[in-house]
């Protein structure tokens, strides 16, 4: 073969094969291969050498205060790479971190979809066309930053750059917040539950509670848990939208406050019983701050039954002899309220010990007395023989006084009911007498 002929043909093969390898991916590049973080890969793969960085190369329409959920950008690509002779290509893909395509790509002139739609590449890399331009709807309310990726070649063997552009989303304040659900009434030292609806445009949710109160979970989010401590106060649980672009209008729940009762008031009422003659006796209390209703009770309960949820109660009297106690507390939703001050009440039969009427010359008051008592003895004469006993017979004390006049004595004797007498030889009377 001639020599020359050799070197020619020789000649065309290895500017065929150069054109081959450089026309690798004329229509367009594959899938996959931005650089993002969910890609991992760039056109570096191909077109061999390490990949740089050039900041700008991807540009949109997108204004400055970001992109409205839906609504639809031109994003155009420009290829700034040198190389004579070398044709331009680019791959572009809007993603998150994970990889995940935001918003949707429509293709432009010169242009192509590859990857279900997840890129936008050239359709037929030339020498001439270094700048292609094409659509992006944006996506929905609350997606926040996106990011293009791309990845620019020219030539293959040829170079190699990335460049990103981030658009944020353009947000107005959040809508006003909508009606709370949850207990307008509750009790201190109790836990509520209080939730709001989904507030359009908020990325966040912003609570406060009365004083008193502590939101132990949920801030930030549509549904919280409020504990109501022992110190916490009526007021309104509040809550409002919140995003980059500001507040939105609070919504408020009047929130009421409850605690128990306060102490009843000491009851009123009879204070000795003779079961001779009484059967049943009311007692009263004038009542208790915060109170829905009562308790009553008598001890021991032996001494009778005693009834009522009100201010009043009614005492049925059994058959026991001695002292009782009666006191009542207040109840609410909340709980009760401590016991009042207890009253005690001499309970005595005088059957027996009935005075007859031509003895009632005696007289001694007080009665019911604390032992302090001023007995009138003007009916008497000379020395008088005082004595006291209880209702089983049982002496107490025995002593003479002068008669003709009014005495005074302190009684040093426990509670109960007691028979005294007096007998100046000539006259002898009785008298019952309530030691309390």
């Amino acid at each position: 073969m001639n020599k020359k002929l050799l070197l020619f043909l020789s000649a065309i093969l290895i500017v065929a094969a150069m054109s081959a390898y450089e026309s690798y991916y004329p229509t367009g590049a594959p899938a996959g291969y931005t650089g993002s973080p969910g890609d991992g890969n760039n056109c570096t793969s191909c077109h061999g050498g390490t990949a740089t960085t050039s900041p700008g190369w991807i540009t949109s329409d997108i204004p400055g205060s970001g992109y409205i959920p839906g609504v639809t950008y031109q994003i155009t690509a420009t290829n700034s790479l040198a190389g004579n002779g070398k044709k331009y290509g680019f791959e572009v893909s809007p993603q998150n971190t994970s990889g995940t395509l935001l918003g949707t790509l429509t293709a432009g002139t010169g242009t192509q979809l590859v990857g279900n739609g997840k890129y936008v590449t050239h359709s037929l890399a030339t020498l001439v066309t270094n700048s292609w331009t094409f659509s992006w709807t944006a996506p929905v309310a609350g997606t926040g930053n996106v990011t293009f990726y791309g990845a620019f070649a020219r030539g293959n063997p040829g170079l190699v750059t990335l460049s990103t552009l981030t658009v944020n989303e353009a947000l107005n304040s959040p809508a006003p917040a909508g009606p709370i659900s949850g207990p307008s009434t509750i009790c201190v030292a109790a836990t509520g539950n209080y939730t709001v609806g989904t507030i359009a445009g908020a990325t966040d949710y912003v609570w406060s509670v009365p004083a008193g109160a502590t939101i132990t979970s949920g801030q930030g989010t549509t549904a919280i848990t409020v504990n109501f401590g022992v110190n916490a106060v009526s007021g309104n649980v509040s809550v409002y939208g919140s995003n980059s672009a500001g507040n939105g209008t609070a919504s408020n729940l009047s929130v009421i406050v409850n605690e128990p009762p306060s102490v009843a008031t000491t009851p009123t009422g009879p204070l000795g019983i003779d079961l001779l003659t009484v059967t049943q006796s009311e007692y009263i209390t004038t009542g208790a701050t915060g109170a829905a209703s009562y308790t009553w009770e008598i001890t021991p309960a032996e001494a009778g039954t005693i009834i009522g949820s009100g201010l009043t109660a009614n005492v049925t009297w059994g058959n026991y002899a001695g002292s009782a106690s009666i006191r009542v507390k207040a109840l609410n939703e909340c709980g009760s309220g401590n016991w009042s001050q207890a009253i005690t009440v001499e309970i005595y039969n005088s059957v027996g010990i009935n005075e007859p009427a031509e003895q009632k010359v005696l007289s001694v008051y007080p009665s019911p007395s604390d032992g302090h008592i001023t007995i009138d003895l003007r009916a008497f004469s000379g020395d008088v023989a005082l004595r006291v006993a209880d209702l089983t017979g049982r002496l107490w004390i025995q002593s003479n006084v002068r008669g003709g006049e009014e005495i005074s004595l302190n009684l040093d004797i426990p509670r109960g009911i007691y028979l005294m007498q007096a007998d100046d030889g000539t006259l002898k009377a009785g008298k019952k007498l309530m030691i309390r």
